[in-house]
């Protein structure tokens, strides 16, 4: 186990490394002002048919199948848009682990690699464009093309008022559970947002729901998954700490104002306590797995996950459209009940050579077009105010209407910093300190001055 954890702390430690020697390579630390290629006006469609070559657009994502069909499936209604002008463009995929690829990305784009259009976190919009890594894209849309997203996606695509990125959705985490466990356990969760549960009334349910087999100190079923896939970042469990906070709060912002001040913030006595708790649930009450298990909601062994409603998506692939026995709740809190917003974002590499066919790309995957073929495969809430108000599912009373209104009424964006990448591993690896055992209150006031040290360069930035 000992060494498992070395060799996490080390994954950890390259990454940050990445991040900084890519600041090196993208120039002075000033927001990027290089315009990007001019879209050349477009020829006759039976001139593109007859004589443009065949171009491949790179892009770099996650490693996600759901994603890859949905974009492929993208591709093929793109080529037949304006009379099939755009048939001659295709897709080559390189796809790696998410937290793999906030520093791919710089890595890339500061060695000059061959790479188009890339997947990027909306938390970390801002920090591609002050590092100069994505091109600014507000001037190719119109403010009605800007309008057919929610406002809170259009924030996070932009830094300085400059889109850089459309979105692809939006998101807020909510307690998913097993329907058949919690019967079985004699549990009825609450079904309406303003009922949840606190974290004390949910860890009641959580430890109902653990099971272990005679003469065995390993559940079978654990109580609880909180986040999606086996990583510990910012978007789920950060907020943790923010939630024992009262909204307004140094603990409920999670940062200063200036957006690189952690320390008084992160390590305020409210935080600390929180992630105590966390680490409790670990090790103390043992509800959920010291070492994550992949997939665990999915394959039934465990009865709780906090997750978006992309899970919703997963489960009718692996058993069929409305066959897994779901329900959901809202997400437990301390003081402050909150869900992060704000998910991927669509951008384009300085690096492009292919500017025209990119954009292009982008603008329609973005539409309400390519945002509904898109929810078909990832089945996650769209940024896209005209597809969401007519999705039946998310209408008031609907399976996934309360996303919508936690997403409203508790969702607040993750904290706005140009130092999110840097942030986002050190919170990381503090959190899978404390998973493992470490002091909380030492993890915390440490993490904090680290990463405050990290995004000192800065200052200014807004």
């Amino acid at each position: 186990m000992d060494a498992m954890w070395a060799r996490i702390w080390a994954g950890f430690t390259v990454l940050l490394v990445v991040v900084l020697v890519a600041s090196l390579f993208a120039g002075a630390l000033t927001p990027a002002q290089a315009s990007p290629p001019q879209v050349s006006p477009a020829a006759s469609q039976s001139q593109v048919a007859q004589t443009k070559a065949k171009v491949v657009l790179k892009l770099l994502a996650i490693t996600d199948d759901a994603q890859i069909n949905a974009w492929k499936e993208i591709l093929d209604e793109f080529h037949k848009i304006d009379g099939g002008k755009w048939a001659y463009v295709d897709i080559a995929f390189e796809t790696v682990p998410f937290q793999d690829l906030f520093p791919k990305i710089e890595s890339a784009v500061a060695a000059g690699s061959d790479m188009d259009m890339v997947q990027s976190d909306g938390p970390d919009m801002k920090h591609y464009a002050f590092y100069r890594s994505l091109i600014p894209l507000d001037k190719f849309f119109t403010a009605d093309e800007k309008k057919q997203w929610l406002p809170q996606s259009i924030e996070e695509g932009s830094y300085r008022g400059v889109l850089y990125g459309p979105p692809m959705m939006q998101s807020c985490s909510l307690l998913m559970y097993n329907k058949q466990m919690t019967d079985a356990a004699g549990i009825k969760p609450p079904q309406t947002l303003g009922t949840s549960w606190t974290m004390a009334e949910a860890l009641k349910a959580w430890q109902k729901t653990t099971t272990r087999p005679s003469g065995s100190s390993v559940p079978s079923v654990w109580g609880l998954r909180w986040g999606q896939g086996t990583w510990v970042g910012d978007y789920e469990h950060g907020i943790f700490r923010r939630s024992n906070g009262a909204k307004g709060s140094p603990t409920y912002n999670g940062v200063g104002p200036d957006g690189i001040t952690f320390v008084g913030y992160m390590d305020t006595p409210e935080s600390i306590e929180a992630m105590q708790f966390y680490q409790d649930l670990h090790r103390k009450y043992k509800v959920t797995p010291i070492e994550a298990i992949p997939q665990i909601f999915e394959t039934r062994k465990s009865a709780f996950m906090v997750t978006p409603d992309n899970r919703i998506g997963e489960l009718n692939r692996l058993y069929g459209e409305g066959k897994f026995p779901w329900g959901v709740t809202g997400i437990p809190y301390f003081k402050s009940q909150l869900c992060h917003t704000g998910s991927w974002h669509y951008g384009i590499s300085p690096n492009t050579k292919h500017f025209d066919e990119a954009m292009a790309y982008v603008k329609f995957a973005s539409s309400d077009a390519g945002a509904r073929i898109w929810y078909k495969h990832v089945r996650q809430l769209p940024a896209n105010v005209a597809l969401l108000n007519t999705l039946p599912e998310y209408r008031p009373g609907a399976s996934q209407a309360i996303w919508v209104e936690a997403m409203t009424k508790v969702g607040v964006p993750r904290i706005q910093t140009p130092g999110y990448t840097e942030y986002q591993q050190v919170f990381a690896e503090v959190s899978l300190n404390i998973i493992a055992g470490a002091d909380v209150a030492e993890q915390m006031k440490a993490g904090a001055q680290r990463a405050q040290q990290l995004v000192a360069k800065y200052k200014g930035w807004k």
